[in-house]
């Protein structure tokens, strides 16, 4: 997956979770802050681009290392996505912060797959918390875009230039 996004829009739903030496799942950084920022988004009425990557990598792995760092993920998504395509966030989650905080407490309380989903919920609640240390005043206002997303495939519309 490849991933982008405004700092000052978004900032405290980027938690890459968990991940490395000592975790049970590797290589999902990125998806899990995709799909999380993806449900604080909706919520929110913020837009996400989705479609080809602007920039393409490629790099020499190897597989059986991949496979090995991934295999849990494999078979979790199974009940992660489901998990994250039904989540519905209360209407007092109104900041960014707050939706992630409600959505840790229901990775907490209903993503049960493993011990690991616990570890994961008080990681995200503790982001926040420096998040919030780090970043006392918000830095950009959340405003809904009025203006429908484009057709998959359709060109970008033209925008004129403030004056």
């Amino acid at each position: 997956m490849n991933l982008a996004f405004d700092r000052s829009l978004i900032g405290p739903a980027m938690y890459f979770g968990l991940q490395g030496e000592g975790q049970p799942l590797g290589r999902y950084d990125d998806m899990w802050a995709g799909w999380c920022s993806k449900v604080v988004c909706d919520h929110l009425g913020l837009g996400v681009k989705t479609g080809l990557p602007y920039i393409f990598h490629s790099k020499a792995s190897n597989p059986f290392t991949n496979l090995r760092k991934e295999y849990k993920g494999i078979f979790w998504q199974e009940e992660i996505v489901p998990f994250i395509q039904s989540m519905q966030l209360s209407q007092e989650a109104a900041s960014v912060a707050d939706c992630y905080l409600e959505i840790s407490e229901k990775v907490r309380s209903e993503l049960t797959i493993d011990p690991y989903f616990l570890k994961l919920a008080d990681a995200m609640a503790t982001w926040i918390q420096c998040w919030e240390a780090l970043n006392p005043t918000p830095t950009a206002t959340l405003t809904p875009d009025p203006t429908p997303a484009p057709a998959a495939g359709a060109p970008a519309p033209e925008v004129e230039a403030a004056t």
